[in-house]
């Protein structure tokens, strides 16, 4: 089979050579300082490290993926390339000279937009506090969970939970944005504690700061979050402290028969586990 002659995919392209296997992606040079920032839209705050790494390879000839654009009333608004169009300022900053930025005009409506941003592989990872914004945003556009399950390869839970955590009050996102717990442990408090969750969160930070930690720490809510057990020595020295023993001897007998009294929850008052029945007796009747 004889191959087709061509000089360059541009020839390829155009002449459909090869039918639509090679196409033409149409880019723009754009000049940096003509590209503006959309209030709101980028999930991904910018990362002062992130931009200043992306600037240092900038400088010493990286290349980086065209940004994504669309035009609104003359203004040219950055889709996705937000710490790549950051990067570039700083090093034009520090009298490195960049005269124009690759852009490719990006297609689609704005939930397309908020979707794309979501999948883009070149962006920082979003976290799931971050996540679950951005799918509000896309409920509010009329998409379905299943829909945006699809649309992420994720499944239908993740996004549930996701949403979830973006619908929390807004101290537990206080707490998840200024770094004191993780988004994953946060969602776990609001699936326990509804509501009640920033406070559950604060105390699990008071406790956690008592230890000398800066966040919470997933023992430090473990027992903010539920009944505090005692420690088996608390147990004993409960007993000791607490214990009214009666007493009797019986007739020709060499030992001596004891009876002793405690208070239980009801909620254990069924076991016949002796240690269970102590340590709740032990925090029931001293809290």
């Amino acid at each position: 089979m004889t191959k087709p002659d061509f000089v360059s995919l541009k020839v390829a392209a155009e002449k459909k050579i090869h039918g639509d296997d090679v196409s033409k992606v149409t880019s723009f040079a754009v000049a940096p300082h003509l590209l503006e920032i959309e209030e709101g839209f980028n999930a991904r705050p910018l990362n002062p490290d992130h931009v200043a790494e992306m600037s240092l390879a900038m400088r010493n000839g990286a290349t980086f993926p065209p940004l994504e654009v669309r035009v609104d009333d003359g203004h040219i608004l950055i889709v996705d390339g937000h710490h790549r169009h950051a990067a570039a300022l700083k090093a034009i900053a520090e009298g490195f000279e960049i005269r124009a930025l690759d852009c490719r005009h990006f297609r689609g409506n704005d939930a397309d937009r908020v979707a794309h941003m979501l999948n883009s592989a070149s962006g920082l990872a979003l976290t799931p506090l971050q996540l679950g914004v951005q799918y509000r945003k896309l409920i509010d556009f009329g998409w379905t969970e299943p829909q945006i399950a699809n649309r992420r390869g994720k499944s239908g839970q993740h996004v549930k939970d996701m949403i979830q955590l973006a619908e929390a009050d807004s101290d537990v996102h206080q707490a998840v944005n200024a770094g004191l717990i993780s988004g994953t442990a946060a969602l776990k408090m609001v699936k326990q504690h509804g509501s009640k969750a920033g406070a559950v969160i604060q105390e699990g930070l008071e406790q956690a700061k008592a230890e000398g930690k800066e966040k919470v720490t997933p023992k430090a809510l473990a027992r903010s979050s539920g009944p505090r057990k005692p420690a088996d020595k608390f147990i004993v020295a409960w007993l000791i402290a607490n214990a009214q023993p009666q007493g009797w001897p019986f007739p020709g007998e060499t030992h001596r028969t004891y009876t002793m009294k405690f208070q239980v929850p009801n909620e254990v008052a069924h076991s016949d586990d002796l240690h269970t029945l102590l340590a709740n007796a032990a925090s029931y009747t001293t809290t």
